[in-house]
């Protein structure tokens, strides 16, 4: 079955692949007129998760038209009581409601450029449907979702939203645009956010990472978050069903 999210995605769950008395062929066939179902009903893409090991698995969404996207690594950091930092007076901050949804895009589009996340994915929805996206992604807690601006102007942002697990709470996003690369603010927005989320009650802080993004996966190997998980991320886009390519 695929499973509708706001921002116009979907995600596709199926049976394994090599359990007993599964036909591939039949499968396939599955899995192609779900996505092309869900696609030509308004979802801009879907996506698919696996494991790495599961090759069945990701050879039959390949078949029915998916696409590699990136191998992701899971992490988790258990957080602790939050030391006193040296504060930077020239960055400010700003919490969703001292900016709306329009500066954010702007934000985080600027945050793309030269970015190793995911870069499939940039340019094939709307800003508004990545922003709704991100809300969707557990629960949206505004004074979490933070713009920082270095000397007055934007440097990068870091989206935080609460877990149904009432321990644990994940960093949706985070990103820092060009000009502001290399100074460390990246360091400095999760130690920000993970500080937050502690006086906030919660535990654990969680993330998905992009394996080719190594900058960032040091920074957090830094931070002292460890993996959990790796799933190998597959996507099918409207395009292709819209050009009969599945």
């Amino acid at each position: 079955m695929i499973v509708d999210s706001p921002g116009r995605t979907g995600m596709l769950y199926h049976c394994p692949a090599a359990a007993p008395r599964t036909s591939t062929e039949a499968l396939i066939e599955l899995i192609a007129a779900l996505s092309c179902e869900a696609l030509a009903s308004g979802m801009s893409l879907v996506q698919s998760l696996a494991a790495p090991t599961a090759k069945a698995d990701l050879a039959a969404t390949t078949s029915a038209g998916y696409e590699p996207l990136a191998e992701l690594i899971y992490m988790r950091l258990d957080l602790a009581e939050p030391t006193e930092r040296k504060i930077d007076g020239s960055l400010s901050w700003r919490s969703y409601g001292r900016f709306n949804d329009e500066e954010l895009g702007r934000v985080i589009a600027a945050t793309y450029e030269g970015s190793c996340d995911c870069p499939k994915l940039r340019g094939v929805r709307p800003m508004d449907q990545i922003i709704a996206g991100h809300k969707a992604s557990g629960l949206f807690v505004p004074q979490s979702w933070w713009i920082v601006d270095r000397e007055g102007v934007p440097a990068g942002c870091v989206l935080v939203n609460d877990s149904a697990d009432l321990d644990s709470t994940e960093l949706v996003y985070v990103g820092v645009v060009k000009a502001s690369r290399g100074l460390g603010l990246g360091r400095k927005m999760i130690q920000r956010v993970a500080a937050d989320a502690y006086l906030r009650g919660r535990r654990v802080l969680t993330l998905a990472v992009d394996a080719r993004n190594t900058f960032a996966k040091r920074v957090y190997d830094v931070e002292g978050f460890r993996e959990v998980d790796r799933r190998m991320a597959q996507v099918i886009f409207r395009s292709q069903a819209e050009n009969g390519q599945t």
